[in-house]
C-alpha cells in the first residue's frame, strides 16, 4: 500500500493547487449525492461536478505518471502490479463509489452517469499523456457551442439510446490504451532536444523526463530539425569561407536558436496560421465579433517564447562551457556580449509573428481598422519583446519567481496594448502612434541596455542546476 499511497501523492507533490481543487470537487459532488435530494437537476450538478474534477485529476496524474515511467523505473519489483492496483483503486474512488451512492439514493440513468465519469476521467488521462487527443474533442466542443439546439436534441436521443452506454464504454477503453501503450513501453530515451527550441510539441517536458510524440508530431520535428540542420551547415560553411564577426554571431544564433532561421519561422508560422484559420471560420464567425482583440491575441503569442529564455539558459549551462571553450573570448564579458547579441534576435522574430497573425487575423475576420491594429501590434510587440527578454534574461532563477515576472510583463503589455488602441483612435496615427512609439520602445530599450549591463557584469555560470 505503500507504493500505491506514493503513486497517489504524485501529483498532489508536483501540482498541489491541481490536487486540492480536484479533491474539493470530489467531496462537493459526494455531498450532492448524500445530502440533496435525487432529482435529476441536483443528480447532474454532482455529476458535473465529479466529471470536472476527475478530468483535472486525471490530467495531472498522466502528466506525472508520464514522467514517472522511465525505463529504470519498470525494473523495481512489482511495479507494473502496483500500478494497476493503483488504477483500480482510482477508478473505484471516481466512478465505482459515486455510482454505488447514487444507486442507493434512487438518482435516474446511473449507469450511463457512472460511463461518462470514466469517459471523463479517460480523457483527461489520455490528454495528459497524448496532447494531440485534445484535437479530438475540441471540434465536438466547438460545435456544442455553435449549435447548441443541436447538441440539445442528440443528448435527449442519447439518453434514451441503448447504443449510449456501450458506445460511451469502448470510447473510454480505447482512450485509456492510446494513454497505456505509450507509457507502458520500455524502449530507448530519444535523444535530448535543445532546450531553444522554436517548436511546442511537448519535447521540452523537462530534464530526465521521456517526451511521448505522436506520428503528426514526430513528423514536424523532422521537418523543423531537417531546416534546422540545413540552416547550421549554410552558416558553418559561410563562416569557413570568409570568418566575420557577423557570421561568427550567425554561427552562435543556429546553435543557440536552431528553430529560429526564415524557413523554421515561416513553417512555424504557416502551421500556425491553418489552426488559426480553422478556429476563426469554425468558432469566432459572428457579426459582432471585436477583431481588435485579434492583435491582443498576437502580441500574447509572440511573448511566449521568451520564459522559454531563462530556464532553458539554464538547463544549457553545462553544454555552455563547450561554447565558452569553442569561441575562446578574450574576457568573460565579451562571452556574456555575445550571447546576449544571439538572444536578441528573437525580438525582430517575435515582431514579425505578431504582426503576420494579426495580419491573417484582420483578412479573417474583415477588420474595419487594419492600420490601427497593424501599427499597434508592432510597436507593442517591439517593445514588450525588449521588456521579455531584458527580465527573463537577468530575472529570477527559480520556476516561482520566473511565473511571477512573467505574469507582470503579459499584464503590463496587454494593458499597454488597449491604451495605444485608445490612443491611436482618439489621437491619430501620426501623433498617438509616436506618442505610442515614444513611450513602449523607450520602455523597452531602457529595459534592455540595462538588462544587457547587468548580464554583462555577471560571470558565466556552468554548474549544473539543482532540480
Amino acid at each position: 500500500m505503500r507504493a500505491i499511497a506514493q503513486l497517489w501523492l504524485l501529483p498532489c507533490r508536483q501540482m498541489p493547487l491541481l490536487g486540492i481543487l480536484a479533491h474539493l470537487l470530489w467531496m462537493a459532488a459526494l455531498a450532492c449525492l448524500v445530502w440533496m435530494t435525487p432529482h435529476p437537476a441536483d443528480a447532474a450538478l454532482g455529476a458535473g461536478l465529479l466529471a470536472m474534477g476527475s478530468w483535472f485529476w486525471h490530467l495531472g496524474l498522466a502528466t506525472t505518471l508520464r514522467g514517472a515511467c522511465q525505463p529504470e523505473t519498470f525494473l523495481l519489483p512489482a511495479f507494473r502490479r502496483r500500478l494497476a492496483a493503483f488504477g483500480l483503486l482510482d477508478a473505484l474512488a471516481w466512478v465505482g463509489l459515486p455510482a454505488m451512492l447514487a444507486l442507493a439514493r434512487g438518482v435516474p440513468h446511473v449507469p450511463l452517469g457512472a460511463a461518462l465519469l470514466l469517459l471523463a476521467g479517460a480523457m483527461g488521462f489520455a490528454m495528459g499523456v497524448e496532447r494531440w487527443v485534445s484535437l479530438l474533442f475540441w471540434p465536438l466542443l466547438v460545435l456544442a457551442g455553435w449549435m447548441p439546439g443541436l447538441a440539445g436534441v442528440i443528448v435527449q436521443d442519447a439518453l434514451n439510446s441503448p447504443l449510449t452506454l456501450p458506445l460511451l464504454l469502448l470510447v473510454a477503453a480505447l482512450l485509456l490504451r492510446v494513454a497505456l501503450r505509450p507509457m507502458l513501453q520500455v524502449a530507448d530515451r530519444p535523444p535530448d532536444a535543445s532546450p531553444l527550441e522554436g517548436i511546442a510539441l511537448g519535447r521540452n517536458v523537462g530534464t530526465g523526463t521521456a517526451p511521448r510524440r505522436s506520428a503528426l508530431g514526430q513528423r514536424i520535428e523532422g521537418w523543423f530539425d531537417a531546416i534546422a540542420q540545413q540552416a547550421m551547415d549554410r552558416a558553418l560553411a559561410r563562416y569557413r569561407e570568409q570568418p566575420s564577426a557577423s557570421r561568427r554571431r550567425t554561427l552562435v544564433r543556429r546553435l543557440l536558436l536552431p528553430h529560429d532561421n526564415a524557413a523554421a519561422i515561416g513553417l512555424r508560422i504557416a502551421i500556425m496560421a491553418v489552426f488559426a484559420t480553422l478556429y476563426v471560420v469554425v468558432a469566432l464567425h459572428r457579426q459582432h465579433f471585436n477583431a481588435t482583440v485579434v492583435g491582443a491575441y498576437a502580441v500574447l503569442i509572440a511573448l511566449a517564447r521568451f520564459p522559454q529564455i531563462g530556464r532553458g539558459m539554464q538547463r544549457m549551462r553545462p553544454n555552455l562551457a563547450d561554447l565558452y571553450l569553442t569561441l575562446a573570448p578574450t574576457t568573460r564579458t565579451e562571452y556574456q556580449q555575445t550571447l546576449a547579441d544571439a538572444l536578441l534576435v528573437l525580438v525582430p522574430i517575435g515582431t514579425l509573428t505578431a504582426v503576420a497573425y494579426t495580419a491573417l487575423g484582420i483578412v479573417l475576420t474583415h477588420a474595419t481598422q487594419p492600420g490601427l491594429m497593424l501599427l499597434v501590434t508592432l510597436v507593442v510587440a517591439t517593445g514588450g519583446g525588449l521588456v521579455a527578454l531584458a527580465v527573463h534574461l537577468v530575472g529570477p532563477q527559480h520556476a516561482v519567481g520566473r511565473q511571477l515576472v512573467n505574469a507582470a510583463v503579459l499584464m503590463g503589455t496587454m494593458a499597454v496594448y488597449w491604451g495605444g488602441v485608445w490612443l491611436v483612435d482618439t489621437l491619430g496615427y501620426g501623433f498617438g502612434g509616436g506618442l505610442l512609439a515614444l513611450v513602449t520602445l523607450g520602455f523597452g530599450l531602457g529595459a534592455w541596455f540595462a538588462a544587457q549591463r547587468e548580464y554583462q557584469r555577471r560571470a558565466p555560470c556552468f554548474e549544473t542546476p539543482l532540480a
